[in-house]
């Protein structure tokens, strides 16, 4: 459904009147998009996640690289062409309540997407819509006449959610989406798109840092460090034998509740602080903060490749010594 190929996003940053450098956001991305699957993109913050969520809808353009949608080069598409293809792009932010007009009441919010993609529709059936899209998402009908300042943060996502959906759109981005939410309301959340997912068999990006939240949820895992992909999966084979080290490193900084093992799983987590996207590391740019680093590692970038013959077609790993560690 979605195809990625060797994405960049870069901005340029001015450093006095003359001189500018490229901030390199997203720098050399591939992914693919089945229809009915959730693809979980992680990493710490910086690295470049929400960028690339945001250049796949063309939300920002893309400095380099092809966006295939459908089959469909989207990549240099004006915002004219890209009109008729939004009723299938859709997004939930990582703010509930920000994302909601305040001066419209929730029918509005729900309906405008109706109104601008489905002219068409009359009020009562554009109404009935709206009603059902709501009680789908876990709210009650009489919720139409109120406004967003009137619900909780879980509530408002569930809203957004409902404005995403109410298209049956075929990829539903989700922009750290629960992150803003308390766990057992990111667990409610979660539900509900995995339950969406399935009834609509709509297509997931799922952008965030949560990986306890991604392996609930996603199919495949895509690990970006710096903008670059340093490892993607299956979830279940993500989570059960990581094989780069920086995404070693992600999983044992999520805590868990046994005081024999955590301490020695903290020990292993990242020192040091992500460098700089305007500055980054020469050859692999996680080698500064890599325990297995060597001379090869500063001078060429690893391919992003297979990590064996017998690998999955949808495992790859970019690191030079993954033989060896």
């Amino acid at each position: 459904m979605l195809e990625i190929r060797d994405l960049k996003v870069w901005f340029d940053v001015r450093e006095g009147f003359a001189k500018s450098r490229p901030l390199r956001a997203v720098d050399g991305v591939d992914l693919e998009l089945r229809a009915g699957e959730a693809l979980g993109i992680v990493g710490e913050s910086g690295c470049g996640k929400s960028t690339l969520a945001r250049a796949v809808l063309r939300l920002l353009p893309p400095t380099a690289g092809k966006i295939l949608w459908l089959g469909r080069g989207i990549e240099a598409l004006d915002a004219a062409a890209m009109r008729p293809l939004r009723r299938d792009l859709q997004i939930v932010f990582q703010d509930p309540l920000a994302s909601l007009d305040p001066r419209m009441t929730v029918g509005e919010i729900v309906a405008e997407p109706l109104r601008v993609h489905e002219p068409g529709l009359d009020r009562t059936a554009r109404g009935a819509r709206v009603r059902a899209m709501l009680e789908r998402v876990g709210l009650s009908a009489d919720v139409i006449a109120r406004y967003p300042h009137e619900f909780s943060g879980g509530q408002c996502q569930r809203i957004g959610i409902a404005r995403a959906m109410v298209l049956q759109p075929k990829l539903l981005v989700c922009d750290e989406a629960v992150s803003a939410l308390d766990v057992s309301i990111q667990a409610q959340i979660i539900n509900l798109i995995a339950d969406l997912k399935r009834d609509f068999g709509t297509g997931v990006l799922f952008v965030s840092h949560n990986l306890a939240v991604v392996r609930r949820l996603c199919d495949r895992v895509l690990v970006l460090y710096l903008g670059k992909p340093m490892e993607t999966a299956p979830t279940a084979a993500l989570f059960a034998r990581p094989l780069h080290p920086y995404t070693r490193a992600l999983l044992a900084a999520v805590p868990i509740p046994d005081p024999a093992r955590q301490p020695a799983r903290l020990a292993a987590t990242l020192g040091g602080e992500l460098p700089s996207p305007l500055d980054p590391p020469s050859g692999c740019v996680f080698r500064t903060r890599c325990p297995h680093a060597a001379a090869e590692c500063a001078e060429r970038a690893p391919d992003f490749r297979p990590p064996n013959s017998t690998a999955l077609a949808t495992q790859r790993v970019a690191c030079h010594r993954l033989e060896e560690i």
